[in-house]
């Protein structure tokens, strides 16, 4: 980036050179002799050859930037499908909710008992 900075105002002082020195050297006609023509065709040049190098900067900055972002994003939860249930028996969920609201009341519902009792009846 200084670079590019140091070149812009590199040229923008060319710039000015040059068109001071066309002011200089127009005779009262308001014409230039071919030799300052030419000399003035040589700073024109340098001019333009420092605007292709500051645009050649730029396009490398932005495709290094462009080359150091991040291609994917990271995880950062835990992967798993929404709304599935990976537990099961007394370490599910439901089966927990269930054994805390039945510790909470003296009188457990009998939705309650339905979600605690897992596995196979003692009568058979």
């Amino acid at each position: 980036m200084n670079k590019i900075l140091e070149l812009r105002e590199k040229r923008a002082k060319a710039w000015e050179a040059a068109k001071a020195f066309l002011d200089t050297k127009r005779g009262s006609d308001g014409l230039v002799s071919a030799e300052d023509a030419q000399m003035y065709d040589r700073m024109e040049e340098d001019i333009m050859n420092l605007g292709k190098e500051i645009q050649r900067l730029e396009r490398q900055e932005a495709l290094d930037a462009e080359l150091n972002r991040p291609i994917n994003t990271p995880i950062i939860g835990k992967p798993s499908v929404p709304g599935m249930e990976t537990k099961s028996g007394r370490a599910s969920e439901g089966y927990t909710k269930a054994f805390w609201n039945a510790m909470r009341s003296k009188n457990p519902t009998q939705e309650i008992m339905n979600s605690l009792s897992v596995g196979t009846d003692s009568e058979g």
